[in-house]
């Protein structure tokens, strides 16, 4: 899909979308956003007396409406081009912003951002913030700042940029702080090319993203969402964030975020966990798109779930003496650090077993997924994952046997070999070989552990033969690593079951990175 100006005229001109570009840009935010008041930010407030901060005088945390103290101070400044309008940004990220508050006959200054002497925790602070800093900014200056409005919806923006060609600029990787903080200009600088492009007002590049684009983008599920695939397990109220007074508000048509696994399929069954002191199981979920990485949500990667189920809670107690699930490692280390981990279909049915011990009707949670159906039917082994999985995909990408080479020998230390399974656009030159692409296959990838394993072995074997793309597949799906400008991740990857692999629009987005003619293509640079 392309911009198209006959259309977009038709919704300009409608009641719609003039109402839509009359809008204000509170109205644009996503109603499943959990933020009680727009655009708000929690600040740390701290007594000062003669332009010095008092000794234990914390005024603690208070929430602050972001939005209107940026646009205060932005509007003090005198912006003529974008360069300037970045420098501004790049300003308040890095040397920070602060203001004074008299209560009581006190001073009180609250500190935004300036995390360029080493504090992550102020880059952290705008990221998390990013809706208000930029709404701020867009309000002072329309011109050159387009307002984020996609906090936990990075996804979205994803498809939007897909479907009307606006680039998507690679996005850092989630320990890099301050280049995540930074990342909202690279962002608004393809959105400002965008709307001079073709001709847009500020307000109306708002209705067209906020507005115009999800309405004009093919519905996601539209026969409802897909059976299971897998069952995962997610962590609220850690260091009482407010998630558990959130939870127990919930009801059936709720929808939210989560953090969770890249894995993470539509359709797929989520364990929510209440931490400590609650420490029980709180309800199921199901997975409404694929897992995603967003650079402005503070645990990078997540999930967006509802369909919500309330259970009847499910102690940490009950799951330690269980006979099964006591005896898992994620329980004896108490579920520390288990949020976004796979539960197998045996752990669910124990929980549900628990349940109906309790006396909770089982039909009100969705089914455990059929693994005879989820494994491929016949396959044993990694060969069986080769032949039966990995060959087929490779033809259906445009690949003839003669375009791979199986477990190409190659030198990687003194007197040492090593065979990586498969090479594509591979130049076997004895002491010079190189490829565009190496897979390694694996029977199975069930946890992150196995993950992280495959990922190192894969890299090493990528980094000998100077390849720009690494995959890993499994029975379970197939992971596509591509090569940054920083390397390859284990925070990057696209992650597809081999169901999905047989759709066509699947398997073509799939072929533009790895396919035939971009291996070939890569050759030739």
């Amino acid at each position: 899909m392309e911009f198209n100006r006959f259309l977009w005229d038709l919704y300009r001109n409608s009641d719609n979308g003039k109402t839509a570009i009359k809008r204000d840009i509170s109205d644009h935010r996503a109603p499943e956003n959990r933020d009680v008041t727009p655009f708000s930010a929690g600040l740390n407030f701290c007594e000062v007396s003669n332009g010095e901060f008092i000794e234990n005088g914390m005024h603690g945390v208070d929430t602050v409406n972001l939005r209107l103290l940026i646009r205060e101070f932005s509007s003090e400044r005198a912006i003529t081009c974008l360069e300037e309008a970045e420098a501004l940004f790049v300003e308040i990220v890095d040397d920070g912003l602060s203001w004074d508050f008299d209560e009581d006959g006190k001073t009180f200054s609250a500190i935004f951002g300036g995390g360029n002497d080493g504090d992550d925790d102020a880059y952290m602070e705008v990221i998390t913030a990013i809706e208000g800093l930029t709404a701020g900014l867009h309000d002072a200056h329309p011109q050159f700042f387009a307002p984020y409005l996609f906090q936990r919806r990075f996804d979205a923006l994803e498809k939007i940029c897909t479907a009307f060609g606006i680039s998507i600029p690679q996005v850092p990787g989630k320990l890099k702080k301050r280049e995540r903080a930074i990342y909202y200009l690279a962002i608004n600088r393809e959105l400002q090319n965008f709307r001079n492009a073709h001709d847009l007002s500020p307000q109306e590049l708002n209705a067209f993203l906020y507005d115009f684009a999800p309405k004009n983008l093919a519905p996601t599920h539209p026969g409802g969402l897909p059976l299971p695939s897998r069952i995962w397990f997610v962590i609220g109220g850690v260091g009482g964030n407010g998630d558990f007074e959130y939870l127990d508000e919930v009801d059936e048509t709720t929808i939210t975020y989560w953090q969770g696994n890249l894995e993470t399929r539509p359709g797929d069954i989520v364990l929510m966990w209440c931490a400590s002191p609650r420490s029980y199981l709180h309800s199921v979920w199901r997975a409404l798109d694929e897992g995603f990485n967003d650079p402005f949500f503070f645990f990078y990667t997540m999930i967006r779930v509802g369909n919500p189920v309330k259970i009847k809670p499910i102690a940490f107690s009950e799951f330690s003496k269980h006979p099964l699930l006591g005896t898992k490692p994620t329980v004896r280390a108490h579920f520390q650090g288990a949020s976004g981990t796979a539960f197998s279909v045996e752990d669910y049915e124990a929980v549900c077993s628990l349940l109906r011990d309790k006396g909770f009707d089982l039909s009100q949670l969705p089914s455990p997924p059929d693994v005879k159906e989820y494994f491929v039917s016949g396959i044993e082994d990694e060969r069986g994952v080769e032949l039966k999985l990995l060959e087929p995909l490779l033809l259906n990408l445009g690949y003839s046997e003669n375009d791979w080479v199986r477990q190409l020998s190659v030198r990687m230390g003194r007197g040492e070999r090593n065979y990586p399974d498969y090479v594509l656009g591979c130049d076997p030159s004895p002491s010079e070989e190189s490829g565009i692409a190496i897979i390694e296959c694996k029977f199975d990838i069930r946890t992150k552990k196995e993950l992280k394993e495959a990922f190192v072995q894969g890299k090493s074997y990528a980094l000998r033969l100077q390849a720009s793309i690494m995959a890993l597949a499994a029975v379970r799906g197939f992971w596509i690593f591509e090569k940054r400008t920083d390397g390859f991740s284990i925070d990057h990857f696209v992650f597809k079951t081999w169901g999905e692999l047989s759709h066509p629009d699947i398997l073509h987005s799939i072929s533009l990175s790895m396919g035939k003619r971009a291996v070939d293509k890569l050759r030739k640079v």
